[in-house]
């Protein structure tokens, strides 16, 4: 098929402009002419105000009192923007950490202030010298209350990177960063075609998305003039069947000017077409500029609607596309509707190529997730693997990413069975929960129709954010378990709730002492605790080096001889365990390049056998421990407290702790302590009728500290999702070298069945630093000080199949990286070119390498530092 659009004579040309706009915004803008280069803030990860760099599309920006948000009081275009900060004090800003080589024509970016924030402003400011020195690009802008569109003329040659610094005293939001190429004029008309933001070349190959048969796929195109004098366009042809093409808006385009077309691709059969287009001009280089065009269509009939394959029989193969509302946030499945119904899909390669608003096509048997005993309706249907049929395809559509809107519902409607796989929002839904979140927990769930269940998922970035407290818009897909429909919000953003974040997590392990107090449930005993004592063994060991501490107490082992396998497994860590005769005894694994024990020994001076479980006494470790080069003597206690619920148990705990603590201000006093273990109580008050804590007297003395007592204030639990029985003390030698906000209750994620291959407990610990300071990210954009030669700890370790390597230079340098793994094979090696001081980061990518143990060596200035990670799959 031929289509000719444009004679010479020009007849029935419609010569009106048109330029880029933002639909979105109302707001129109001019045309780009040339190379597009976009940031849209939707690719990194950032959920605190603490200064970091964050790996984006474009590459690595700083965020100083900024980070990537979402909530209902953001403005922003798309997933997420940015939110800066000026409250208290705080100097919210965000940089380019890298250049834009090609220039900067016009600047263009989306504003507004955040919630009911007003009189913020924004001053741009753009640096030539690889940010050395930089320069205010035209006055402060004041954004309104609404997203709104702004652009600047820049006209700067060469390698260029801006910033964005605000003012006033609120919060601003900041999206959808875009940078056109600095243009200058060619002596003769040039013709250049855009798609998508990509400069197209003459006999290049454009790919239509794949498309069901007698339905339509769109290509737009830019055609701009990069040249002095007129270009003039005098004929435009398409060729092949199901191609077609739109009509030229303009035939004449001065320099800088642009105009567009669309070209479609509607197939009226299944099978691959080919054609091309091609358009003839006065640019003398390509006076006929022509590009191949290509498309694939399906059949219709093999696509069924989602509602259709949900009826058929389990077993049945489907093929079914639609948008994803779930990718990988739950670790699997992931979920995708039409317009007709949803579905969940196991299978862990689409979830890890996919992201939410992506178009896909799933092909596979249909069966249900019933990991328990029950009838096959009440589980969640899916696509997955059978026990014959393991075969399952899929493809991910080159069309524009589109978030899918949730169905406004209520919770009797879920609970009816209708809206099964599907993303809903829940309107004036309230939680029946106060705290922090607990991982793989089900939360009760209400609004004026009914009640039902929520799930937080072991996945997600809300485990450890705190529950609201008022009604919300509850956001998330329903899910089946067992007979009852679930509510499964993906992120904080779908309970407007903000994620728990750890500021000295930029601190590195090497410079300071983690200790960790954790119940390892019956280790080694499988007729009391998990039945396989060697995938406990396994899980275990990933937990302690996934946690790389310096001391681990322990409580529960019940066999000696896997313990002592266990430690032989540990690379640099020695252990002891408690010598009295019990089924469950106490223990230490430590590193014994960080710390050196002198003693240990079960403290029975003064201790009631009875009170103490039967002989079961506090566990004592002298130590020296060594960080930086500087070394502590230390007093550390493991206890395991009497557990169990009734009156002679609360006694024996109260008599425990009375004995202890006497035993302390006598024996240890001016002492560094510290008491860690299972308290098999609370600190606000016992879990025995609400009664005053046996630790009370720790509690309300000045020289003890309880540290994890915040932990149980915010509602976090460690034995499994019921109380907060495991707990570190603090005497007041080490107020001062405590970390601040360190106290944590580990979410082993990266352990698929913990609570039943694991143990019932989470491992909980904190941080203490001492010897050579070291900057938080917020002390290092405070001052702007260079921090010295610095590898951090890769982040999120373990991993898979990505994870981000943050590092910091203490002068300009060429920097290398270079990853092996134990067998000292070269898995990687990335020349990173030369960068300027300062913070630093790469995103590795591990697709296709094999679970275990890999090493990163960064090089620069002829220095070398050295770090360990873990791949898991």
């Amino acid at each position: 098929m031929k289509n000719t659009l444009l004679g010479h004579s020009f007849t029935g040309l419609n010569l009106a402009k048109i330029f880029f706009s933002i639909l979105l915004l109302s707001v129109s803008l001019s045309a780009d002419v040339a190379a597009q280069w976009t940031e849209d803030f939707e690719d990194g990860e950032k959920k605190s105000y603490a200064a970091a760099a964050v790996d984006l599309a474009t590459g690595s920006w700083y965020l100083q009192d900024a980070l990537l948000g979402n909530l209902s009081n953001d403005k922003f275009n798309g997933a997420q923007g940015v939110r800066m900060d000026r409250r208290d004090g705080k100097q919210g800003s965000i940089t380019m950490l890298f250049d834009k080589n090609d220039g900067a024509d016009v600047l263009r970016f989306l504003s507004a202030n955040y919630g009911s924030n007003t009189d913020n402003t924004v001053q741009v400011e753009y640096s030539t010298d690889q940010g050395s020195s930089w320069t205010a690009l035209g006055a402060p802008i004041s954004p309104g209350s609404d997203l709104q569109a702004y652009e600047i003329d820049v006209a700067i040659s060469g390698p260029i990177r801006f910033r964005w610094i605000q003012g006033g005293d609120g919060r601003l939001n900041i999206d959808d960063v875009s940078i056109s190429d600095y243009v200058e004029a060619t002596d003769e008309p040039t013709l250049q075609m855009i798609s998508d933001g990509k400069v197209i070349q003459a006999e290049q190959v454009l790919e239509f998305q794949a498309t069901i048969e007698g339905e339509s796929s769109l290509i737009p195109l830019d055609l701009s003039n990069l040249g002095n004098p007129l270009l003039e366009f005098t004929n435009v042809e398409i060729n092949g069947d199901a191609f077609s093409v739109s009509n030229l808006m303009d035939s004449t385009l001065s320099f800088k000017e642009s105009t567009q077309l669309t070209l479609e691709f509607t197939p009226a059969s299944v099978g691959v077409f080919e054609g091309s287009f091609t358009i003839e001009s006065n640019d003398q280089t390509h006076p006929v500029f022509q590009i191949s065009l290509r498309g694939e269509a399906f059949g219709a009939d093999d696509v069924l609607p989602i509602s259709e394959a949900r009826k058929r029989a389990l077993g049945s193969r489907v093929r079914v596309t639609g948008r994803v509302t779930v990718a990988n946030e739950f670790g699997g499945p992931l979920y995708m509707q039409d317009a007709t119904a949803g579905i969940a899909v196991f299978y862990s390669e689409l979830h890890e190529a996919t992201s939410i608003g992506d178009s896909i096509i799933v092909e596979g048997p249909l069966n249900v997730f019933r990991p328990i005993a029950g009838e096959d309706s009440d589980f969640l249907l899916q696509i997955s693997a059978t026990s014959t049929d393991s075969d399952i395809s899929f493809q991910v559509l080159d069309v524009e990413n589109r978030i899918p809107e949730p169905k406004v519902a209520t919770l009797e409607e879920v609970n009816a069975g209708g809206l099964e796989a599907q993303l809903v929002k829940i309107p004036n839904t309230t939680i029946s929960h106060t705290g922090a979140f607990q991982a793989n927990t089900n939360y009760g769930i209400s609004d004026l129709t009914g009640s039902a269940e929520m799930r937080v998922d072991n996945d997600t970035d809300l485990v450890g954010a705190t529950s609201p407290t008022e009604a919300i818009a509850m956001i998330g897909v329903v899910g089946k378990f067992a007979g009852i429909y679930q509510m499964l919000p993906r992120t904080t953003t779908d309970l407007s709730v903000e994620a728990v974040s750890f500021p000295s997590d930029s601190i590195s392990k090497d410079h300071t002492l983690d200790v960790v107090t954790w119940n390892i449930e019956w280790f080694g005993d499988a007729n009391n605790g998990p039945e396989n004592d060697q995938t406990q063994l396994q899980n275990v060991k990933t937990v302690i080096e996934t946690m790389d501490a310096d001391i681990y107490a322990l409580q529960e082992i019940s066999n000696g001889i896997l313990f002592q396998d266990l430690v032989n497994s540990l690379e640099g860590y020695d252990g002891v365990l408690a010598s009295f005769d019990q089924s469950q005894r106490t223990a230490y694994i430590y590193k014994n390049e960080t710390i050196k024990v002198y003693q240990s020994q079960l403290i029975s001076t003064g201790m009631n056998s009875s009170d103490w479980a039967a002989g079961r006494f506090p566990f004592e470790l002298f130590l020296d421990a060594t960080i930086n080069g500087e070394t502590r003597e230390m007093y550390v206690y493991n206890i395991h407290a009497k557990a169990f619920g009734e009156q002679t148990d609360y006694d024996q705990r109260i008599n425990a702790s009375r004995q202890l603590k006497l035993f302390l201000d006598n024996q240890r006093r001016d002492a560094h302590v510290l008491v860690m273990g299972d308290y098999n109580d609370e600190i606000l008050q016992s879990t025995y009728n609400d009664l005053s804590s046996p630790y009370a007297n720790f509690d309300n003395d000045p020289e003890y500290t309880i540290i994890t007592k915040s932990l149980e204030e915010k509602g976090y639990t460690s034995y499994s999702r019921y109380s907060m029985l495991d707990h570190i003390m603090m005497t007041s030698e080490l107020e001062d070298e405590f970390l601040e906000g360190t106290q944590r209750v580990e979410n082993p994620n990266y352990i698929g069945s913990f609570l039943s291959e694991t143990s019932d407990h989470y491992p909980v610990w904190t941080r203490f630093q001492y010897g050579t300071p070291t900057f938080t990210n917020d002390e290092f954009v405070g001052s702007m000080a260079p921090m010295g030669f610095q590898l951090d700890q890769n982040y999120p370790n373990p991993f898979n199949p990505s994870t981000t390597i943050s590092y910091t230079l203490e002068q300009p340098s060429t920097v290398s990286l270079q990853v092996f793994d134990v067998m000292g094979r070269k898995m990687l090696d990335v020349n990173l070119g030369f960068q300027s001081e300062g913070r630093q980061s790469k995103v590795i990518d591990a697709t296709g390498w094999a679970s275990g143990m890999y090493f990163y060596t960064l090089e620069a200035n002829n220095q070398r530092l050295t770090k360990s990670m873990m791949l898991l799959k």
